[in-house]
């Protein structure tokens, strides 16, 4: 767990900079960041279990760096709603106003397009759809790892 926290720590002071640098990540821009700390997390919270036990088990290895990218992705999602309700409130109206012009701009009626695009565009959702997208992630992740450090690095540790 103080891997998850470390690493979850680390990519939200990266998120922070960047927006104080004048570059947020958009949309999926950050996805690659948070593939590699999952990756990471997992990796070595396997590494660390097999260390202290040679002979843990698959499921074991498995459940561990499952439950290490679900705090990971549970704590980054609770610090998105955070963010975009107090670091960058405006996030979400000048991306509904964006999309709304577009789509007048293209022939659709305002006054059908503004209240879907503000009803899926809200931090909730984003922060929702985050927390999902991390927990397949990393749930892919704790299966190839762990299936990794059960055949191949338990073997190279002998």
């Amino acid at each position: 767990m103080r891997l998850a926290l470390l690493g979850v720590i680390s990519v939200m002071a990266l998120r922070v900079l960047l927006f104080k640098l004048g570059r947020p990540p958009e949309g999926t821009e950050f996805m690659l960041v948070h593939f590699l700390a999952l990756v990471t997390i997992v990796f070595f919270t396997g590494q660390g279990m097999i260390t202290g036990d040679p002979s843990t088990s698959f499921p074991d290895l498995m459940r561990e760096g499952f439950k290490s990218a679900a705090v990971y992705a549970l704590l980054f999602s609770l610090f998105l709603l955070a963010y975009y309700r107090w670091v960058e409130p405006d996030h979400f109206h000048l991306r509904v106003e964006e999309l709304v012009a577009r789509g007048t701009a293209d022939g659709q009626p305002e006054e059908v397009i503004r209240p879907r695009m503000e009803k899926f565009f809200t931090p909730f959702n984003y922060a929702s759809m985050t927390f999902f997208t991390l927990l397949i992630a990393g749930g892919f992740n704790a299966l190839a790892i762990g299936m990794l450090h059960h055949k191949v690095l338990r073997k190279l540790r002998r």
